[in-house]
């Protein structure tokens, strides 16, 4: 049996007595120090029951590598994107999986509501001060989630808390359940020294009928523990060179999100599918011609996300 995964919520105070650029320095470097060749693990476990009756589920583990980079950095914004690496007899292929995109100061985050629909929410200057959102997207660059939280630093360690936020099913729970509708969670990014290591303390919500009611208390445990570049070279390169060839169009689609979030004056809304074909599919689809043309096209880009957009 694997033994029980503890989330501790650490409540470190601020550090006092440095200059706020000295603080934004150390929260880059955090923030930068989570890219790179890695050795993934991930694994949740069921362990408290909040509903009458309810059965804990079993324990969900599961192995892969993934190579996060930096593909923006403007100095108060930074985005890693995620690239899976899937081995099997064929050899190595690549999922372009989650990304992260990092806004110091920003005052948006975003409230899921349940059927793909997230509600903006403006925190305050006071609120704000210091803080950083991170946007976590879904592998088509629709919003996942969206949580204002703060980097703390005392001695050898950084972590990042988020405030709590709401999120969709996961992976591993959407295909197979139907019994809650959306996660409630407190995030951290911890910098470890053998890479970094992302905490969840999540709550199973069934919200329905006007009425809300906890399934159980689940905690996440993920590793990302960092490997020597000449380890599994040869998915990493395809990671790099696939990569290279969609960049541009994901740029462009991720763009196109941000700034539908940011211009939101009532929740974001979308389409799970337009005429049978998920929005994934769709954006597959314009990627496959974008990298075949060499060029992309940013108002084709538009009117697809368009006709997703409810």
């Amino acid at each position: 049996m694997k033994p029980l995964i503890t989330v501790a919520l650490f409540s470190l105070m601020p550090l006092t007595g440095h200059a706020a650029p000295q603080k934004l320095s150390q929260d880059r470097e955090a923030i930068l120090a989570m890219a790179g060749s890695f050795e993934v693990e991930f694994n949740f476990r069921e362990t408290v029951p909040l509903a009458k009756d309810y059965k804990l589920k079993k324990p969900y583990s599961a192995k892969a590598h993934e190579l996060v980079k930096v593909i923006e950095d403007t100095g108060e914004q930074i985005t890693l994107q995620h690239l899976l690496i899937v081995e099997d007899f064929a050899g190595p292929s690549v999922i372009k999986h989650w990304s992260q995109v990092w806004q110091f100061e920003d005052p948006q985050s975003l409230t899921y509501q349940g059927k793909k629909t997230w509600l903006p929410v403006t925190h305050s200057e006071a609120d704000t001060q210091g803080t950083w959102t991170q946007l976590v997207t879904q592998v088509d660059d629709s919003p996942r989630y969206k949580a204002q939280g703060t980097w703390t630093h005392e001695g050898n360690t950084s972590i990042w808390t988020s405030k709590s936020s709401t999120r969709p099913l996961p992976r591993r729970d959407y295909t197979k359940r139907s019994d809650y509708d959306l996660l409630v969670v407190v995030n951290q990014h911890i910098i470890s020294p053998e890479g970094w290591v992302h905490l969840q303390d999540n709550r199973k919500l069934v919200s329905r009928d006007g009425q809300d009611q906890f399934l159980c208390i689940e905690n996440g445990l993920n590793h990302y523990r960092r490997i020597p570049d000449d380890k599994h070279k040869e998915g990493f390169a395809l990671a790099e060179k696939e990569w290279a060839e969609s960049k541009d169009f994901w740029k462009e689609v991720r763009e196109s999100w941000l700034k539908i979030i940011a211009d939101a004056k009532k929740p974001v809304s979308y389409a799970r599918r337009v005429d049978g074909i998920p929005l994934m599919a769709a954006m597959g689809k314009l990627e496959k011609a974008a990298i075949e043309a060499k060029e992309v096209d940013p108002e084709g880009i538009s009117q697809a996300l368009q006709q997703y957009l409810r």
